[in-house]
């Protein structure tokens, strides 16, 4: 197990797991804004869709 008390151990641990870390999040948050995309653009289809019956 790696020793993160210290500032090497600490350094290896942020350079192993931090890129993936903030690489997961920026995707996470772009599929967030295209998730409420869709959703309004459902939201809007179904509003005209009710106008219509």
């Amino acid at each position: 197990m790696i020793n993160v008390m210290n500032a090497a151990g600490f350094m290896q641990v942020l350079a192993n797991f931090g890129f993936p870390i903030v690489i997961t999040f920026y995707l996470l948050f772009r599929f967030e804004k295209r998730l409420e995309s869709i959703e309004k653009t459902l939201k809007k289809n179904e509003e005209k869709r009710r106008e219509q019956e």
